[in-house]
């Protein structure tokens, strides 16, 4: 009897060897077909905010994104999760890293697997990265919609400055800057005081470039004159030291000048 039940006991784990890894695999790829992350409950500001919507994080709270490579980026609006961390607040689930269904359009072109994902200026939606800039995550299949259609593909969440096509620090931030330039054109104030910064960096360069050519030029003039001519040294010097106390007062000129440009 103890040997038929010890037959049986091996045949059994012979039989979960095989049959378990197959049973795991089928609930591993049932749960691969959904939203399998970890979310947390978060207030949402937008009310027209829907499954698979990009959320930024501004001053009225988490609402739906609607400026392309938006710095704001907070994560992506996700109704149906696996799990759900209750913060005992009322709110919707919102992932923040991990995989989600994103809603995208075809603004940015045709999505390949592996491209860059960001924000666009239709609300919510995402677009495919053609410039570096701040991105929700990289795309886990294709969408070829044209500019008018919309879709949901699989997206690998993670917010951050993707470079895309300025692999170079230099090209990134000139890139930047005329992102910046674009940004500030819409509010005239925001593009004078732009304007004032410019003025004053300009002043502060040229001072300090005339300065330092002015005495640079004056010390190897003054070497060559004492050179030339011993006897006149003293008067050579104090001629070097007026130089030199010119440049300092230039560069001071320049930089209240910079200051009373700044404050206008």
């Amino acid at each position: 009897m103890f040997l038929l039940m010890t037959k049986i006991y091996l045949i059994f784990i012979l039989v979960s060897l095989f049959i378990g890894p197959t049973s795991v695999h089928g609930q591993s790829t049932q749960l691969g077909e959904m939203n399998t992350e970890v979310t947390t409950i978060y207030q949402i500001a937008d009310k027209d905010a829907v499954d698979g919507d990009l959320l930024i994080s501004s001053v009225l709270g988490l609402v739906r994104s609607s400026e392309i490579y938006d710095r704001s980026l907070f994560g992506v609006l996700n109704s149906q999760p696996l799990l759900v961390y209750r913060s005992g607040e009322e709110g919707q689930p919102v992932i923040r890293s991990g995989l989600a269904e994103v809603n995208v359009t075809g603004l940015g072109g045709p999505i390949s697997v592996g491209d860059y994902i960001t924000s666009s200026e239709i609300p919510g939606k995402g677009q495919k990265a053609i410039d570096s800039g701040y991105v929700i995550g990289v795309a886990l299949e294709p969408f070829n919609g044209t500019e008018n259609q919309q879709g949901k593909i699989r997206v690998a969440v993670k917010i951050e400055f993707a470079e895309v096509n300025a692999p170079r620090f230099i090209n990134r931030l000139f890139s930047y800057i005329g992102r910046s330039l674009l940004l500030n054109v819409n509010d005239p104030q925001k593009l004078g005081d732009l304007i004032r910064y410019i003025a004053a960096g300009v002043i502060v360069l040229l001072s300090f470039t005339f300065a330092f050519l002015t005495f640079s030029r004056s010390v190897v003039r003054s070497i060559e004159a004492i050179g030339r001519n011993p006897l006149a040294r003293h008067t050579i010097q104090v001629t070097l030291i007026l130089n030199l106390i010119l440049m300092v007062a230039t560069a001071i000129i320049g930089v209240i000048a910079s200051v009373i440009i700044i404050k206008l």
